[in-house]
């Protein structure tokens, strides 16, 4: 098939995966949360946004694509403030962290789940790898396609912590527009590249180890959050 065409297959694919319908995300968007189980969702999701950059910046580094490097490197440079230190992305959900009580020695050091590390551990070994168009598809697909109505979720859930305003939830109100017009930016830069069944195959291969991999990191936050496995 050619590219225009797979993509609009692959989004159809990424809309059905199961990581969207997690029993966590179910849970999360459709009772209200207690100040505690808000509280360790937060520190337990901050590993995460505080790696995200180093993925993008690892397929930067491995993509060959002067174009695709050129609108990862536009996506990293949103992802700290666009020259506004207090506006990086890190920071801005920092501001999560202080209303949920965090303190700063845990925000310096905030644990990491056995399921977490371990997302962490594929997205840098598919990043740093060979297959380059697996690597966008880790970074510059799969963290972009399916946040929109993954952060939508995760703000219904947040929107019912009393004293969780719109300043502190920032980050992801914020990601669901920007992440539609980051993925414009990818699809238009990595189309040549999807002509091929090769192409389309190493695409899907990171697409599908991401959402493979963000499975098992909501695991370990149901376990946490909601006490069950």
């Amino acid at each position: 098939m050619n590219a225009p065409v797979f993509l609009q297959e692959l989004k159809e694919r990424v809309n059905a995966h199961p990581f969207l319908r997690h029993p966590f995300l179910q849970q999360f968007s459709t009772q209200p949360l207690t100040f505690a189980q808000a509280r360790t969702f937060a520190l337990l999701y901050y590993p995460h946004i505080l790696r995200t950059r180093l993925y993008q910046a690892n397929a930067l580094g491995v993509t060959p694509d002067e174009r695709i490097q050129a609108v990862l490197a536009d996506i990293l440079y949103d992802e700290y403030g666009n020259g506004d230190p207090s506006k990086s992305h890190m920071e801005v959900y920092r501001k999560l962290l202080r209303a949920v009580d965090c303190s700063p020695e845990e925000i310096t050091n905030p644990p990491i789940t056995p399921e977490q590390q371990g997302y962490i551990d594929t997205m840098m070994r598919i990043t740093q790898g060979t297959d380059w168009l697996a690597a966008v598809g880790v970074a510059g697909i799969a963290g972009e396609w399916p946040i929109p109505p993954y952060y939508r979720l995760l703000l219904t859930g947040l929107r019912t912590v009393p004293g969780l305003d719109d300043d502190a939830l920032e980050l992801f109100i914020g990601h669901i527009d920007l992440d539609i017009e980051h993925s414009r930016m990818i699809e238009e830069a990595i189309m040549p590249h999807l002509e091929t069944r090769a192409g389309q195959d190493s695409l899907w291969r990171g697409i599908n180890l991401n959402l493979n991999a963000r499975i098992v990191q909501l695991n370990g936050l149901q376990r946490e959050v909601f006490g069950a496995g």
